[in-house]
């Protein structure tokens, strides 16, 4: 047992899946430029200002504007997601509404597929800590790509049917309590055997202390190697990658 979380056994680590282990980010930039390049590429550009990479940059920079003008608990990302769409095609011969904005992200989802890469350590972390732990997943994520996802990156070794764990069928989103009770009710792990790792200080961190288990904070702009602090009761350990998970677990 890492001197981290001694005396307490820990028998169990949850690990977040999107931007913890997966990605997402590289995954959805490239599938944002091929879905768009499917639908633009039958027009002639006149200069480079309507290219999909383009608009993937305005995307994600109305994107962060909004989500800094958000007010807390305010304004729901799919509202936000259909904004940021029009201001990005704004160049483009192609009428953004509720419909369009659905079946265009709907596409993403599905070509994201193609693209999904593992941070690098990943597997090699993985099997380091699945030689001591079980191993299981809670994601914010759909079921569908959740379970393809683990299927293309061949992690199906790691991570059962079973002990994966989803807001779409397992319950409410995180940081809501429902979605980590159902997980270590169905695993039968008590708060005090379970660890959560995850890069979202409010889902991922929040939401498990909340729920009793410590938990592990992937963040990669600490300036610290590896720290730690007390969120309630629960311990949180802060590290940058998910290679330092050998270190601390």
């Amino acid at each position: 047992m890492s001197p981290f979380f001694f005396p307490a056994p820990k028998k169990m680590i949850f690990f977040d899946m999107n931007n913890t282990l997966v990605d997402r980010r590289q995954c959805f930039d490239s599938a944002f430029t091929e879905v768009l390049g499917d639908y633009t590429g039958r027009w002639e550009q006149e200069d480079g200002a309507a290219s999909p990479e383009n608009a993937l940059q305005i995307y994600k920079q109305e994107w962060q504007k909004l989500r800094k003008l958000r007010p807390r608990g305010h304004r729901p990302s799919e509202e936000m997601r259909i904004a940021c769409l029009e201001k990005a095609l704004d160049a483009f011969p192609i009428s953004v509404n509720e419909t369009f904005a659905k079946g265009f992200f709907e596409q993403i989802e599905e070509t994201e597929g193609n693209y999904v890469r593992l941070f690098p350590g990943v597997e090699e972390t993985l099997a380091a800590l699945g030689e001591r732990y079980k191993l299981a997943v809670i994601s914010n994520g759909s079921r569908k790509r959740l379970e393809r996802d683990i299927g293309r990156l061949r992690l199906s070794s790691f991570f059962p049917e079973k002990l994966l764990f989803s807001s779409t069928k397992n319950g409410p989103r995180k940081p809501h309590p429902g979605l980590y009770r159902t997980a270590l009710k169905e695993t039968g792990i008590a708060p005090g055997q379970g660890v959560m790792v995850g890069n979202s200080w409010k889902n991922d961190i929040i939401g498990s202390t909340r729920c009793g288990l410590d938990a592990v904070w992937i963040y990669p702009p600490h300036v610290k190697k590896i720290s730690q602090r007390k969120v309630g009761r629960q311990k949180v350990i802060i590290v940058r990658s998910v290679k330092q998970l050998v270190h601390v677990l």
